[in-house]
């Protein structure tokens, strides 16, 4: 029998906020109640809602929305796929059958990232898209799979509420079904009427839904994806409904842009593809809502975030992966600093030089040649909300001469097992772990005990760089108190990192550098030689304590569902604190 931890849940439970626990107690009570949840009779305006036809009443026109992201694959290729029933996003495919389709209703332990990506029915569109511009195959293809979905998948059936209907989902849903009905065309449903008032009557039903099960239990990300399917249906419906849930997603939107963007534009999350992420909800809302004093102030938002996203940018265009993130699930960097221009958001085109401390966020950023850095020396997280936080402190990601060198263990999905664990392990990541102990209590998926807090951060330019230091209490606990302290130097043509663990008694520390794979590994008299690509990096690892040097094979997940073989060089030692050791890496 499984016994609770709980001094660990109640670790995790004090950061909460009273409200997200009695949300969540809610919710958890509606889920195993055995009747369905519908809203109170005063709350419904048939006679606004709905035309004599059943058929919901649209408003006149609807404004246009960027396209940020495209989870499998468009066009011919979509079609082609789908009429097999192969289902293709985060590098997996699935058939679900073309004639009856699994759509999981029955829950998953395994694949929960990919079962509720399904839900949120982005291949919709793709099939519209496709149908719209003229494909003989796509339009009965997606009448099959939406009537199909409808049938199956109703909100409450046993089993499919966790996924299919959770919010997150809903309101993503949401948005993809309203674009779709955007590119088909009035001779698409002269032959199926009603698939259309069901598809119309669906949309009422999951926006009425959305709009009692708001996530303010989470909060974060998702009390803002919230707004946005809000901010769809109020949009495309009229009437009083409409207007109610306009007001509702404006509301949400203005107190999120408060609550969420810190003074130096990063989002709370700590996430540098969370932040992206949350930028195409703003960008969304931006569109969407019509109160002029609320769109400006989402406008500054988005000015501000992507002042951030300026400088977190690294020279290939990527983003370091922080906590959870991964490459191309959210729009491109350079793409959604386009869309923020476009809005008439102003900033220099080209891309920032030198330091930049990132003080509210918890992120120095070193733009120079040949050396970028990005040093994460920031809590991991709002504290009633870590969810996606890595025991990660003082982690930091370089590249060299425009080439990744240093990367993010990165994250493979939202599943309980090794992979989640490792990603988020302290082990895994370009900071020093104790007597094999977490800096942050990271555990289950997304919960977090006791955190990392950071202590003395400074930065300041130099002649020929940067230097900076910083040093966080995440191992306070243990016996003897050890305490990590890391200094960053940037010197013309060498990175060096010095990490110090002060404290008592005897422990065991372990320290490495994930390289990006396209990096080959020699060894020299006191290190490596790392080449790419006509590049080359000298890599010495020094202490007055013996340190055990190795190479080791470590997983790499850039992207959700990718994992790719790399190496990590590392360093171990069981010894007497104090101990120091130094890092230097200096282009040969």
């Amino acid at each position: 029998m499984h016994v609770p931890n709980v001094s660990r849940l109640l670790r995790t439970m004090r950061h909460l906020r009273s409200s997200q626990v009695l949300w969540r107690a809610r919710y958890a009570l509606e889920r195993r109640l055995p009747i369905a949840w519908t809203a109170p009779p005063a709350d419904r305006d048939p006679e606004d809602a709905f035309a004599q036809n059943n058929i919901p009443r649209l408003r006149p026109s609807f404004p246009g929305v960027p396209l940020f992201h495209r989870a499998g694959p468009v066009g011919a290729k979509a079609v082609e796929a789908l009429t097999r029933g192969d289902f293709e996003h985060l590098h997996q495919i699935v058939r679900l059958s073309r004639r009856d389709p699994d759509w999981r209703n029955a829950g998953v332990e395994v694949g929960r990232l990919w079962t509720v990506t399904l839900h949120y029915h982005g291949w919709i569109y793709d099939l519209a898209e496709a149908a719209g511009n003229g494909h003989s195959e796509a339009w009965p293809l997606l009448k099959d799979y939406w009537r199909h979905w409808l049938s199956e998948a109703p909100l409450r059936k046993l089993g499919s509420g966790h996924l299919a209907w959770n919010s997150f989902a809903i309101a993503t849903r949401i948005g993809w079904w309203i674009r779709a009905l955007q590119v088909l065309k009035a001779e698409h449903w002269a032959d199926d009427p009603d698939l259309l008032r069901k598809i119309l009557r669906s949309l009422v039903r999951q926006a009425d839904h959305l709009e009692h099960h708001l996530e303010w239990d989470l909060r974060g990300n998702h009390l803002l994806r919230d707004a946005v399917g809000l901010a769809w249906a109020g949009r495309f419906f009229g009437g009083r409904q409409g207007d109610r849930w306009l007001e509702a997603a404006t509301e949400l939107a203005v107190e999120q842009a408060r609550e969420q963007v810190l003074a130096d534009g990063g989002h709370f999350e700590r996430s540098p593809m969370y932040h992206i992420h949350v930028m195409e909800d703003f960008v969304s809302l931006a569109c969407l809502l019509v109160d002029s004093d609320a769109v400006r102030m989402i406008h500054d938002a988005c000015g501000s975030m992507a002042d951030y996203l300026r400088w977190v940018l690294a020279p290939d265009g990527q983003f370091p992966l922080f906590n959870d993130a991964a490459w191309h699930a959210v729009c491109e960097p350079e793409a959604m600093l386009e869309i923020v221009r476009r809005m008439g958001e102003p900033f220099p085109v080209l891309p920032p030089r030198g330091l930049r401390h990132l003080t509210s966020t918890g992120i120095v950023a070193w733009q120079g040649n040949p050396w970028t850095v990005c040093w994460d020396v920031g809590p991991v997280g709002p504290q009633y909300q870590p969810g996606h936080a890595h025991a990660d402190t003082l982690t930091l990601d370089a590249w060299c001469g425009g080439r990744s060198l240093l990367v993010d263990p990165g994250t493979f999905s939202y599943d309980r097992d090794d992979r989640r664990r490792y990603d988020r392990a302290t082990s895994s990541h370009n900071t020093v772990c104790i007597d094999d102990t977490d800096s942050s209590e990271v555990w289950d998926i997304f919960r977090v005990g006791q955190r990392a807090q950071p202590r003395n951060v400074m930065a300041q330019t130099t002649d020929t760089g940067f230097t900076g230091s910083a040093g966080h209490d995440g191992y306070d606990l243990l016996p003897g108190q050890p305490q990590h302290s890391r200094s960053v130097t940037v010197d013309g043509r060498a990175l060096q990192i010095v990490d110090t663990v002060t404290g008592r008694q005897l422990h065991s520390l372990a320290g490495g550098w994930l390289l990006h794979p396209d990096w080959t590994w020699a060894p020299t008299a006191d290190g490596w030689r790392l080449e790419a690509a006509g590049s080359a990096v000298e890599v010495t690892i020094t202490s007055e304590t013996p340190l055990d040097l190795r190479v080791e094979q470590r997983p790499w997940h850039p992207e959700y569902g990718l994992e790719v073989k790399t190496n990590r060089l590392t360093w171990q030692c069981r010894a007497e604190l104090p101990v120091r050791v130094m890092t230097r890496f200096v282009v040969g």
